[in-house]
């Protein structure tokens, strides 16, 4: 296997023959001594043969990554990559001073990149290093947002990944130059939000994003929310709750092993899996930020009391008219829609004396991979209602109901999911039928019988539906009955 220093000393090999910078996050993260995961190199032309070249060599694949600004990508099979550009401007300075903010516009000469004096070489035109020691973004002109606005979104995502704050000038002139945001490809934007629910801390991040006025930008629905219910939620009303939620959220990931004692590994696993591109966690954020949305539109004062009755399923019918501003896919769309359309469901079913097989069964069918990932959802959304004390006990009748079947699920699936015994074919040969919906309605009430019964064979199976045949025909019939 290619050690990173063997790699590099490739490139440079490669890149002999002309001048080349290394520039932006490789030099910033190597200054800060955390992972560079990837390298962005200026050349003063077009950079296609020698991406061409680095990818023969590497054993790698090269494409167009920013076609308007002369970006190619070199992606190496281990996902790490070069991004390659060619120079903005006559000059190098001309370069740096084109980039974003200050702590990205360092560069390093790729002939010096690999002494133990590279420090020696490093360009620094825009106090860059001080920004660095004072862990603060800066933006390096009052043009970098109109020139490229996904910096907007940009700034909260690496201040947010660093830890950095955003100066005051920077906030303000985020603030004035807002609205350009929607000028970026909605593709980009899903990118950068995504990113930033990647992170630990969202909840820091997104208070800071919220505060700017970015977020009414990217979300105009959020602008109804802050004025919904101050008096219950207080000041910013159910925007306050949701953010909340998200804090919460991160807090339940960051006790799993107190919470799930037995299966707190899987849980892990189970939000890590990469989803589009992002660890599960992160979509699971997007959703929390949409579950209320539908609570400014279904707010109602009944008998002294605000309520908020069928919220869940108007915030679910906005989700479809909102996936084009960030191009979210059919299945992502489809997802956050289901997350949001159930997110009461758990603290129902916490209301009830007795959990049923059958009633877990239910949930588990109907939310299928999402039912583990809305579990914890709603017990984000939950943990808002409850004091520290409270919280710090970890007992309460919903916190109880999550844990057992998120348990249950993971120890014990095949009594609440059993395995299938009879297929739809088979239902039609034993019955004569016809394909129908009545196929399907008999293999759901058969799987959720066998939560309850004790049916193991394709007789078991075929017995207990002869019972249930004629029933389901005579419902199907009535239904056909009554007027459209």
């Amino acid at each position: 296997m290619t050690s990173k220093h063997e790699l590099l000393q490739t490139v440079k090999d490669i890149l002999s023959t002309t001048e080349a910078f290394v520039v932006g996050g490789a030099v910033r993260n190597r200054l800060l001594n955390r992972p560079i995961l990837d390298f962005d190199i200026i050349l003063p032309k077009d950079p296609s043969l020698y991406a061409k070249a680095m990818a023969e060599k590497l054993g790698g694949s090269f494409f167009p990554l920013d076609v308007e600004r002369g970006v190619i990508r070199v992606s190496l099979s281990d996902g790490f990559h070069f991004d390659l550009a060619q120079r903005q401007g006559e000059f190098w300075a001309d370069d740096l001073d084109r980039r974003d903010f200050s702590i990205n516009a360092l560069a390093v000469p790729m002939e010096h990149w690999a002494k133990r004096s590279w420090e020696k070489h490093l360009w620094d035109r825009h106090n860059g290093l001080m920004d660095l020691k004072k862990k603060q973004m800066n933006a390096i002109s009052k043009r970098v947002f109109q020139e490229d606005p996904l910096r907007l979104l940009r700034a909260f995502r690496i201040g947010g990944e660093l830890g950095f704050t955003l100066s005051k000038d920077t906030l303000a002139l985020i603030k004035k130059n807002g609205r350009l945001i929607k000028k970026s490809a909605p593709e980009r934007i899903r990118e950068e939000m995504l990113k930033i629910f990647s992170l630990p801390n969202s909840y820091e991040t997104l208070m800071v994003l919220e505060q700017s006025g970015l977020l009414d930008v990217l979300l105009p629905e959020m602008k109804a929310l802050r004025k919904t219910a101050p008096a219950y939620y207080g000041k910013g009303g159910v925007l306050t709750h949701i953010l909340e939620s998200i804090d919460c959220f991160e807090f339940v990931l960051n006790t799993l092993n107190l919470r799930f004692p037995k299966t707190h590994a899987k849980i892990k696993t189970y939000v890590s899996e990469t989803k589009g591109g992002y660890p599960r966690l992160a979509h699971l954020k997007w959703a929390l930020l949409l579950h209320d949305i539908g609570k400014a539109a279904t707010a109602k004062k009944i008998g002294g009391r605000l309520r908020f009755f069928e919220h869940e399923h108007a915030g679910a019918n906005r989700i479809p008219v909102i996936a084009p501003r960030f191009r979210w896919s059919n299945e992502e769309t489809a997802s956050y829609a289901r997350l949001v359309r159930n997110h009461m469901r758990p603290g129902n079913l916490a209301t009830h004396p007795d959990l049923t097989d059958k009633a877990m069964h239910r949930f588990f069918k109907d939310l299928e991979e999402d039912a583990i990932g809305l579990l914890l959802l709603s017990l984000g959304d939950h943990l808002t209602y409850l004091t520290p004390r409270q919280k710090k006990k970890r007992n309460s009748a919903h916190e109880k109901l999550v844990a057992t079947m998120v348990n249950r699920y993971y120890l014990k699936k095949e009594k609440i999911l059993p395995p299938k015994i009879l297929s739809g074919y088979d239902v039609m040969k034993a019955f004569r039928l016809s394909p129908s919906p009545l196929i399907g309605e008999l293999l759901k009430d058969l799987s959720e019988a066998q939560t309850e019964k004790s049916i193991k064979t394709k007789e078991e199976a075929i017995n207990y539906l002869k019972t249930r045949v004629a029933f389901f025909q005579e419902k199907a019939k009535a239904k056909a009955k009554k007027p459209q």
